[in-house]
């Protein structure tokens, strides 16, 4: 991935919060890591974005990785050209040290603070924290059942689904755009495009134009067939040899790909829904594997399953905004307490490590 690009490597699910930041490096592969430590306001995604200017100024590609909670706030950046990542280590999305000082360098901003300050406030942050685990969970346990009633409705959609005539599907467009094995798989990276975040359901748009110029829709409202035809893409792309960006749907993360990568034939396949549009060169329909007559007989316990399901959601979207209100409440206090000037320095000294 070599353009600019923006993905989330965490999500709110209906099994809590889900990180991939792992994803990030390769230890065995040369990479390093800078991994941030610190609390709410203390300067994390700051001190990412200046790193980001730097290598914007310098003419170095990097990936950016957003955070769920808080879209406008960064959680990492990856260089892979020069084989580096900078991450917020801290929780949801913990990253310690595998091999300190020989992979990893932790940069600790409590460094920066003024513990006296913070103690001060001491009852006033723990409730702080408690309020915002508090609605964390209550996101959680929307999602859930969301995902309850979404499942069912698969379930039902899948049982109408014509599998064999998607695998058909699937070979020849593969045999037509992936070409032959070529004697090595692909390297697959997996990467969430799209969140629940206090915004409602975000989807990084800008990373889709910026890697693929053809774009294949899969319209399908019940995620049964896009699930399965992704799914078979997503092994014959890399029985091909070519590699590809996974994305999983925060609803169901261990249900497949939701949408698809394949940056070196800038190609996205991608799932249109009821949560998500997209424009696409080219547009493939679900009905095409399904028989309309076993469907229609499920008809009124699918609309009301996918209206309550849309109702559950945006109670998650809710709790997600109080979560955020709550977050901001805290870093006031560690705003108060922190030395943004050594954290300013601190930033503009990683940035020149990494670009010499």
């Amino acid at each position: 991935m070599t353009e600019n690009t923006t993905f989330f490597l965490g999500a709110n699910t209906p099994y809590g919060f889900r990180s991939l930041f792992r994803e990030l490096y390769d230890p065995t592969d040369g990479w390093r890591a800078y991994i941030l430590k610190g609390g709410p306001g203390t300067g994390k995604s700051t001190l990412l974005k200046t790193i980001a200017a730097r290598c914007g100024e310098a003419g170095v590609g990097y990936e950016t990785i957003r955070c769920a909670s808080d879209p406008n706030s960064l959680d990492a950046l990856r260089i892979e050209s020069k084989k580096i990542c900078i991450a917020d280590g801290t929780a949801p999305h913990v990253l310690d040290p595998k091999y300190p000082g020989a992979v990893e360098k932790t940069l600790d901003l409590s460094t920066y603070w003024d513990d006296t300050r913070l103690r001060e406030n001491r009852e006033e942050i723990m409730r702080l924290f408690a309020e915002n685990a508090s609605a964390h969970r209550r996101c959680v346990r929307f999602l859930q059942a969301a995902e309850s009633l979404s499942r069912d409705v698969r379930r039902i959609a899948l049982g109408c689904v014509d599998t064999d005539k998607i695998e058909r599907y699937a070979s020849r467009f593969a045999s037509r755009r992936f070409g032959a094995p070529r004697g090595v798989i692909g390297r697959e990276h997996t990467r969430y495009l799209s969140a629940v975040t206090p915004e409602g359901i975000y989807v990084h748009r800008d990373t889709l134009d910026a890697l693929c110029e053809e774009v294949l829709v899969v319209e399908d409202l019940y995620g049964a067939v896009s699930a399965a035809l992704l799914g078979c893409l997503r092994r014959y792309a890399l029985g091909a040899g070519l590699d590809v960006i996974v994305c999983p749907c925060p609803l169901h993360p261990d249900a497949g790909p939701q949408h698809l990568l394949v940056p070196h034939l800038r190609l996205g396949i991608v799932t249109e829904n009821a949560f998500h549009r997209f424009e696409g060169t080219s547009k493939v329909r679900a009905s095409r594997f399904t028989d309309a007559a076993a469907l229609r007989a499920h008809r009124s316990r699918i609309t009301f399953s996918r209206r309550t399901e849309k109702e559950l959601i945006e109670e998650a979207v809710s709790a997600c905004s109080d979560a955020l209100r709550i977050h901001n409440e805290l870093e006031t206090y560690y705003k108060c307490a922190m030395d943004f000037d050594s954290v300013t320095r601190l930033a503009e000294k990683t940035a020149a490590e990494i670009l010499s």
